[in-house]
């Protein structure tokens, strides 16, 4: 810029304006990419607080409504949130669903837990299905009378097995509640306690040493 001064009659160029170095235009331009991610992840919180709320719902429906009206539930629920939510919380919310003291549909909601199983199964995770199951298997060995808790193990146990041929005896298992023929107690443990190490066994032997 050029500026005249009149009473000297010289002229004077005054300095530019500094430009703004490149490192604050780098820095505001990872700012605001911060900022974005932040108002997405809150915005994706949100829709899984939603998901869960709604899935809720939908499990207590299953828990609580006739047969009629909790069997096409049941059958749909695993599929309608596995894209939404960690397997790791799926598998906790339906096992604490099944556990539940209120539950009065436990024989659907052992079929949701199946559909779940399976579906990891599939997907070459069975391993992952082996922890999760000795993790939980200590609440179900406990459980009360004797004969509920046998049934309520054989029934995780079916549905963590890869074993085709012998899952398909859990909808008849299902429905022998308390009535769990021990025989056929014994056959789903050993099926499962193949597939485990040495160090997995043990700890699966110790949990029945405890109950006894």
């Amino acid at each position: 810029a050029v500026v005249s001064t009149q009473s000297t009659g010289m002229i004077r160029r005054s300095a530019s304006p500094p430009s703004a170095p490149d490192d604050l235009h780098d820095c505001g331009r990872e700012g605001s990419r911060v900022l974005q991610l932040e108002r997405d992840q809150e915005t994706t919180d949100q829709m899984l607080a939603t998901a869960m709320d709604k899935m809720r719902k939908i499990l207590d429906c299953v828990g609580h409504c006739c047969d009629a009206q909790a069997k096409p539930l049941a059958a749909v629920i695993c599929y309608l949130v596995n894209d939404f939510f960690p397997k790791e919380q799926m598998i906790n919310t339906f096992v604490s669903e099944f556990l539940s003291p209120r539950q009065q549909n436990r024989h659907l909601i052992s079929l949701v837990l199946f559909d779940l199983f399976q579906s990891i199964i599939q997907s070459g995770n069975f391993s992952e299905i082996c922890e999760w199951v000795l993790l939980v298997l200590r609440n179900f060995v406990q459980l009360k009378p004797l004969e509920y808790s046998l049934w309520s193990t054989s029934v995780l146990l079916l549905c963590a097995s890869k074993n085709r041929n012998l899952s398909r005896f859990l909808p008849f298992v299902v429905s022998k509640v308390d009535k769990i023929d021990v025989d056929m107690f014994v056959l789903i443990c050993r099926d499962f306690t193949e597939s485990l190490s040495d160090e997995e066994k043990s700890m699966f032997l110790e949990m029945f040493s405890n109950r006894c």
